[in-house]
């Protein structure tokens, strides 16, 4: 048997929080870190409708990217659907763990399985002076076209759509710098790795023309990409399972946590 410290610990062997980026609310989230896990669930978010489905499934702990915590909870008025939301995880005994910007800098991590998927060569730090760099720079074979390179992010990420940014220079894409989720502020360190090309989510308007006049290709494939955490993690804790023949499901989330929607 295993209980939710066990999983924590083989999670935080692999992505230790001393590497998290300060401020970030990561790690044990809620419930009872002595419980008895049979059954553990991988997602992004944990949204009402991920509850939902984990208490269908009869999950004891869910393993998340996204914290469900960001902010603290300045009431707990179950008017409000974030604490109802709190009310049904601690009534059926499912404790929330949350590896967000530790496993992003980890060595094998978000930032990689996001580098893996584009297939891209010469793959290294962002910051080659920190060994757990916040992002990853990679090559493409041959310099490309950046709406070409656009398409090839869209299909490899399995979207309908993204948006993208050519910089005032107009050059290839040949010097790729990836950071999964929210990583626009971090466009002046990637100037300096020598990036010609910035693949993040969430890209401000202002952020984006300041970008554009430094002479950086932005390709924006969403934050929601970071879904690839659900079957990484899950592959994680499948082979530790298997290591150490330990009676434990491993269940992937199938809600799709994407709020936006497109025409």
């Amino acid at each position: 048997m295993v209980n939710v410290q066990d999983i924590m610990n083989k999670i935080e062997e692999f992505a230790p929080l001393s590497i998290k980026m300060d401020g970030d609310p990561t790690g044990f989230q809620l419930g009872d870190r002595e419980q008895i896990v049979n059954r553990v669930m991988t997602t992004l978010d944990v949204r009402p409708n991920v509850v939902a489905e984990a208490i269908d499934k009869k999950v004891d702990l869910i393993v998340a990217h996204h914290p469900i915590m960001f902010h603290a909870a300045h009431n707990l008025d179950l008017a409000s659907p974030q604490n109802q939301m709190y009310r049904d995880l601690l009534s059926h005994n499912i404790s929330v763990y949350a590896a967000h910007t530790n496993i992003d800098k980890a060595h094998g991590g978000t930032n990689d399985w996001l580098m893996e998927e584009l297939g891209l060569k010469n793959v290294r730090f962002l910051d080659e002076n920190d060994d757990y760099s916040i992002g990853r720079m990679g090559e493409t074979e041959k310099p490309m076209d950046l709406v070409d390179f656009a398409k090839m992010v869209r299909d490899a990420y399995h979207l309908s759509n993204l948006r993208y940014v050519k910089s005032d220079l107009g050059q290839k894409v040949h010097k790729v710098a990836i950071i999964g989720g929210d990583a626009g502020k971090f466009y002046p360190e990637v100037l300096k790795a020598g990036a010609d090309t910035f693949i993040t989510g969430d890209v401000y308007y202002h952020t984006a023309h300041d970008m554009m006049a430094n002479g950086l290709n932005v390709v924006d494939p969403g934050h929601h990409v970071e879904a690839i955490f659900i079957k990484e993690m899950a592959n994680i804790l499948n082979d530790w399972k298997r290591s150490n023949k330990l009676e434990l499901d491993i269940v992937q989330s199938e809600v799709d946590t994407e709020p936006y929607n497109f025409l």
